[in-house]
């Protein structure tokens, strides 16, 4: 679609294991088990706790938990896509730290003028947990954000999701892999309900985008990774600001 030459290619064991054990892990089990077992560390050892602090421990475990599943499954890839990324350095990091980001900025102002166009809130109920998280925890946050958050999400849903789909069809990976992006930033509240937080969707899905042709577009994991990571360091610097 915006790179004839793209050739990243997923293990078949990658697949099969995103769809049975990640994907899963994602949008349930993963939050489920680690609240069990906070819970039950917290009754057992009378530990003091409040939600901020649980939630944020939560999102570092799951993370830490996500990316050795990712590192193992797309190591031979992320190695490979290295060694490619220093070759070209000037350009994947003006792609990364520039145009990438200035072209996520753009794409999030036309996604919340949508969002306020349907009577939907100026942030998304992710955005205001993530807030509040990172007022009482900020170092915690600012690393699971920053760091951990954009390698994930971005070996997961460009790493694994687009480049599964793109061997099928180039434009609907762009499509899906955008789509899936965006709803997992607004599960937790649609999935208790909340079908309001839908219109908060087109952000995240435009972000998605753009991320998704940056990896096209470059051919290399690296760059999207590194505009996601600008884009949460931005928004960061706003937040405790």
């Amino acid at each position: 679609m915006f790179n004839k030459n793209f050739s990243r290619r997923v293990p078949s064991q990658a697949k099969w294991m995103f769809i049975l054990v990640i994907l899963p892990l994602y949008v349930y089990c993963g939050s489920l088990i680690l609240s069990a077992l906070f819970k039950f560390l917290i009754i057992q050892f009378h530990f003091e706790y409040d939600y901020n602090q649980i939630n944020a421990y939560l999102n570092l475990v799951f993370d830490l938990i996500l990316l050795l599943l990712a590192g193992w499954l797309l190591k031979d890839s992320m190695i490979a896509q290295w060694k490619d990324f220093k070759k070209n350095i000037k350009n994947n990091l003006l792609q990364g730290c520039v145009i990438g980001v200035l072209l996520i900025y753009a794409c999030q102002i036309i996604g919340g003028l949508l969002t306020l166009a349907l009577g939907g809130n100026q942030s998304s109920e992710n955005q205001e947990l993530i807030e509040s998280i990172t007022a009482s925890y900020p170092i915690l946050m600012i690393f699971v954000s920053c760091v951990l958050a954009p390698i994930v999400e971005e070996m997961l849903f460009r790493g694994i999701v687009f480049g599964w789909i793109y061997e099928w069809n180039p434009q609907i990976a762009h499509f899906i892999s955008s789509f899936i992006f965006g709803f997992i930033h607004i599960m937790a509240a649609v999935l208790t309900g909340d079908m309001s937080e839908w219109v908060q969707i087109f952000s995240y899905c435009f972000m998605g985008f753009v991320l998704s042709y940056l990896y096209e577009k470059n051919n290399n994991i690296y760059v999207p990774i590194l505009s996601h990571m600008m884009n949460n360091i931005i928004s960061m610097c706003i937040v405790l600001l």
